[in-house]
């Protein structure tokens, strides 16, 4: 009796569909711009609903179901009815990650736990994200509204740009026994959305492949080697469905030497296909340098021993590893910097004028080549600054005109990614002094390389040398009202 209440209970949790988190996310937009742009959180969400914040985190992402009557709170605080449409329930004989996955591709929620985490996604559309030719994205925002941009972006987005030669590189290093791919770049430059299309390939190659955020582990492991490597092997043979080979000794893979045996012998021995391991946010370990170098060591000599000759005999031959990082946390001169640079080094860079008019055009946004200039004047080619640029343009929050004024307004639809953007520079203080001065002046500034390299990698500045120039001009408006009035020595 019990186990039938409980799956009862659990057929009645429902999720938004993708048109039904598209209309609460567009409400929630048009009440935050008629309150100037004041952002909700989930604290200021939680009075407006009546819910806790917890539930509210799983209305808006979707990671487990809700009461209809909880969607219909959060429907009625923005004026909005819940329809038939925009809600689903989830699938009592299936658990609930599994549920969402095997809903139609057609109602997938855009969200950024809808990658190729698990080797149950789907990762035969990996190359449809180009089919939508220049003359059809009107027809299918009409069809599929875009939503906010933010994190991973879904698998068959019309909107994700390529970035030739950067994807067929990849798609190549991976099919290398010993491959090792490591993406960096300042946060939201796509490093997600880049990866999550590697290991799609690599499934199209039969591949299994495994994701490993370090962002869900914990500092007190992060800063032990003995329960990082406890961890990483715990989690990835988890997610390979090999949990019952877990050791029960919680100590037996706490060393690295332990770790390889375990890899070797258990894991790599029980697949009969290559493996793609995955693993991002690296840069969470910089805080912790001697554990960096173990643990980037590591999985350096596991790449070495994929590349040997014999084939039959070498399980490794079947090991890809791909790594991911933001380089807005600075790297610790004490890390060994040859260890993130083993292997295809993948730095992403900006969009091109070409690539920004081609994200134009899928956004059904007709541009001159002159705003196409003064847009990534305005706001570099920042692929989430211009794809929130674009999408307030086509919700008709801002026009054009107004945008490329670089107000008081414009800033405020960046509100959220400039305060994080003045929150990591204030964690180096030492860089301020040169920052203010390439803030107040409109040309290039001359800087000491290592100060100059630092800011470019946080993705402030342009290099051309040893002279700095702000990354766009967004940025001038909104430092210079938090710059102007420190005193810095040095600064003006």
């Amino acid at each position: 009796m019990q186990l039938q209440s409980r799956n009862h209970a659990r057929r009645r949790g429902a999720i938004l569909t993708a048109q039904g988190l598209r209309k609460l996310n567009q409400a929630k937009s048009q009440t935050e711009i008629e309150q100037d742009f004041k952002r909700y959180t989930l604290e200021t969400l939680s009075e407006k609903t009546g819910l806790t914040p917890n539930t509210l985190s799983k209305v808006f992402i979707g990671s487990a179901g809700v009461d209809k009557r909880t969607l219909e709170s959060c429907f009625r605080a923005f004026n909005l009815t819940l329809q038939t449409e925009d809600y689903l329930y989830l699938n009592p004989q299936m658990g609930e990650l599994a549920e969402i996955r095997s809903i139609p591709h057609s109602q997938q929620l855009s969200a950024t736990y809808l990658s190729c985490d698990s080797a149950k996604t789907p990762c035969d559309r990996s190359n449809t994200t180009q089919t939508h030719k220049k003359h059809q994205p009107q027809d299918y925002l009409q069809a599929q509204p875009p939503a906010l941009p933010g994190g991973q972006m879904p698998m068959d987005s019309s909107l994700y740009i390529n970035r030739p030669p950067l994807e067929s590189l990849c798609y190549k290093a991976i099919g290398q026994p010993g491959a090792t791919i490591n993406i960096f770049a300042p946060k939201q430059m796509g490093k997600t959305s880049l990866l999550a299309r590697i290991l799609a390939h690599a499934k199209t190659l039969g591949y299994h492949t495994v994701s490993v955020s370090l962002q869900l582990a914990d500092a007190e492991i992060l800063q032990n080697l003995e329960r990082l490597l406890q961890w990483f092997c715990t989690r990835v043979s988890k997610k390979l469905g090999l949990a019952n080979a877990i050791p029960n000794r919680d100590n037996i893979l706490a060393s690295k030497s332990n770790a390889s045996d375990y890899f070797e012998d258990v894991l790599l021995a029980n697949l009969d296909r290559p493996l793609v391991i995955a693993i991002d946010e690296i840069s969470q370990l910089f805080a912790y340098p001697n554990i960096a170098n173990e643990f980037l060591a590591l999985l350096r000599v596991w790449s070495e021993q994929a590349k040997q000759s014999d084939a039959d005999s070498n399980l490794w031959h079947n090991l890809r590893l791909v790594t991911v990082y933001s380089t807005e946390i600075l790297l610790p001169v004490s890390i060994n910097q040859s260890l993130l640079n083993a292997g295809l080094a993948i730095e992403l860079p900006e969009f091109t004028p070409a690539q920004v008019q081609e994200l134009a055009d899928r956004y059904g946004q007709e541009m001159t080549a002159q705003q196409t200039e003064q847009l990534i004047a305005l706001l570099g080619g920042h692929p989430y600054r211009l794809q929130l640029a674009f999408y307030y343009l086509q919700q008709k929050t801002i026009t054009l005109e107004e945008l490329l004024e670089n107000s008081a307004k414009s800033v405020a639809l960046y509100a959220d990614h400039l305060q994080q953007q003045w929150w990591n520079l204030q964690r180096y203080p030492d860089l301020l002094p040169c920052f203010t001065q390439i803030v107040m002046q409109s040309s290039p500034v001359d800087c000491e390389a290592e100060q100059g390299c630092q800011l470019s990698k946080m993705g402030l500045v342009h290099l051309q040398g040893l002279q700095a120039s702000l990354a766009c001009e967004l940025f001038r408006l909104f430092f210079r009202d938090r710059t102007q009035h420190l005193k810095i020595p040095g600064a003006w």
